[in-house]
């Protein structure tokens, strides 16, 4: 389980798969993303089974982006890993998005 930004970063490569829990965007709420780029600012994601979508074809076909920012921003509880607007208000309030790392497939 994720217990902190650092962990977070070395968990998120490419190919990753997540679900976003909570959003600032109802309608995001419920997809599953899959990492596409990882860098030391941020990540993008795309949703893996719609391929002509406008998420997709955002950034130049590299996905949503999510800038990492501070580590204060970031909230760690029950395998949800979240960003927040605020450092010091971790409420649904200053949600940017909440979301869970999906099980890596046995090889």
């Amino acid at each position: 389980m994720i217990k902190n930004l650092s962990q977070l970063k070395r968990e998120l490569k490419e190919g990753t798969c997540f679900e976003i829990t909570g959003h600032c965007r109802p309608e995001c709420v419920g997809q599953k993303r899959k990492v596409t780029v990882t860098n030391t600012q941020g990540f993008y994601s795309m949703l893996p089974d719609e391929p002509g979508s406008s998420i997709n074809l955002a950034n130049n076909g590299r996905g949503s982006v999510l800038w990492w920012g501070k580590s204060s921003f970031w909230e760690f509880k029950d395998g949800i890993c979240s960003l927040f607007s605020s450092e010091r208000e971790h409420t649904e309030k200053y949600l940017i998005i909440s979301f869970r790392l999906k099980e890596k497939e046995a090889a």
